[in-house]
């Protein structure tokens, strides 16, 4: 038995940190947490919204790949949860976990491809499994970790393609399955247009470069006609407008401090964790890609990024953190690169460095009991539904709008609401619209606020502090629930 574990430690060590990396998204999808701003108003559209008005403008400023929605749709329809609230946030949360999940296999057939030393892909999917970024998007209903595993499967593709060797079937079905990547994840795009550029340059049996490239040319052209068009088309300017300050500037002026923010977003909650330190290693990594000629990975990597920046300039997608965390894995496989050199001094001291925060990670998260992220929508309105009297008003701040409409579906309470639209977000506006309020009983219904500073909730609460009798107050980090008397 233990002549049989020595000969198979590297399958049974990765086997172990596979099944790490699916128990920790696993504890995240189990623990079902209320749904916060952007996933209460992506459900709502997909539960609201029609399969073809998928393809159109979504409300709430949304934007998601169609199939993405689509799926999702079809689950709900497929389990009966319309009428469930718990269970309605758990099935629209199985798309991004299975997705999630299968990105360690993507991830780890990637390194695969790269690597000399099978202990230094072991390292690269041990800090995939382990990334608290790539945890969190696994259990959140966004299309983020979609990203990740497209654009992973989209480089293996690139990463082992060969038209001298590659037979016309295996080359139409790469090809096919690289059309059918973007209707996933819209960044899958930057890595297929990058592929496509470095396969160009070795200029090898045109024929079969043609024939992968066809299926993509048919569906980005129904992708811009039924897609593109109806939706981002029409969203374009309010997405401009909100994400104004993570774009790019044209002399590249702010980029620096975008990528310092990108990445220790991209490796927040690992205690005692160097960006410095990781920044060092990458930049060793890319030496030793250099060193080793791995030209088709290190021009797919150059061209993504510049392909990203580009596109962040033109305004047509923010260069900001949870938009673009599919390129963490290619963060991390520059920087394990050097456990590639065969020096057990230098990589045990490294591997503690990096690998041990991801672990201290790992414990604190599997203590967790909450893993709510600080909006508790589901939680204030089941305690306003269980209590509202039928003449009572409820009044929504500007920035809960989502979370009311989502979760109000489940309870269809028939009190009269009011959704304040203050002219802007400074306190006289807010109060303006407050003091529009006649004598009654009112629930202030208050889960999210845009401003990380809360000044939205502030303002209301203290105008119901300083104008009407407080009965109910509930608060759990910026989530706010009060039950007034004006008098």
């Amino acid at each position: 038995m233990i002549s049989y574990l020595r000969k198979n430690i590297y399958w049974f060590l990765l086997g172990l940190v596979a099944f790490l990396g699916f128990a920790l998204r696993l504890k995240g999808l189990v623990s079902n947490p209320s749904m916060w701003h952007d996933e209460c108003a992506l459900a709502w559209n997909v539960i609201n919204n029609s399969y073809g008005e998928l393809f159109g403008k979504l409300r709430f400023l949304q934007v998601a790949p169609p199939m993405f929605l689509l799926i999702s749709k079809l689950l709900v329809s497929i389990f009966h949860v319309k009428n469930n609230i718990f269970a309605c946030d758990f099935v629209l949360r199985l798309v991004p976990f299975f997705f999630g999940t299968f990105s360690i296999g993507a991830f780890y057939f990637v390194c695969k491809s790269l690597f000399k030393s099978k202990w230094t892909t072991l390292i690269a999917v041990l800090l995939f499994c382990l990334n608290p970024v790539l945890i969190n998007y696994s259990f959140e209903f966004k299309p983020y970790i979609l990203d990740v595993f497209c654009a992973m499967s989209a480089l293996w593709i690139f990463l082992n393609t060969d038209f001298q060797t590659n037979t016309t079937k295996k080359v139409l079905i790469f090809g096919s399955i690289l059309a059918i990547l973007p209707w996933f994840s819209f960044m899958s795009t930057m890595v297929i247009f990058a592929g496509f550029m470095a396969l160009s340059f070795k200029r090898e049996n045109p024929k079969n470069f043609f024939l992968m490239f066809f299926p993509i040319f048919l569906s980005a052209f129904l992708y811009l006609k039924l897609y593109v068009l109806n939706a981002y088309g029409q969203s374009s300017t309010g997405m401009i407008g909100f994400w104004q300050n993570e774009f790019v500037k044209r002399d590249l002026s702010n980029i620096t401090q975008l990528n310092m923010d990108n990445l220790h977003y991209f490796f927040s909650n690992l205690p005692m964790f160097s960006c410095t330190l990781l920044s060092l290693l990458m930049f060793i990594g890319i030496i030793l890609m250099f060193k080793d000629r791995n030209w088709r990975f290190i021009l797919i990597s150059v061209l993504t990024q510049a392909s990203l920046i580009i596109a962040s300039i033109l305004h047509v997608y923010p260069y900001s953190r949870r938009l673009i965390i599919f390129l963490i894995p290619f963060i991390l496989i520059f920087s394990v690169k050097i456990f590639d050199v065969k020096n057990k001094v230098l990589a045990g001291i490294l591997l503690a460095l990096i690998v041990i925060p991801h672990l201290l990670f790992a414990v604190n998260f599997t203590k967790m009991p909450n893993l709510n992220k600080g909006d508790f929508a589901r939680e204030l309105m089941i305690k306003m539904a269980n209590e509202i009297e039928h003449h009572e008003t409820i009044v929504i701040n500007e920035s809960s709008n989502a979370e009311f409409c989502y979760y109000d579906m489940f309870f269809n309470l028939k009190n009269n609401k009011v959704f304040l639209k203050p002219q802007n977000k400074s306190e006289l506006a807010i109060n303006k619209e407050l003091n529009k309020l006649t004598k009654g009983k009112y629930w202030f219904y208050m889960p999210y606020d845009y401003n990380p500073n809360q000044k939205e909730i502030k303002t209301m609460f203290m105008w119901a502090k300083t104008h009407a009798k407080t009965e109910i107050k509930l608060q759990a980090t910026q989530s706010t629930l009060i039950r007034v008397i004006l008098n």
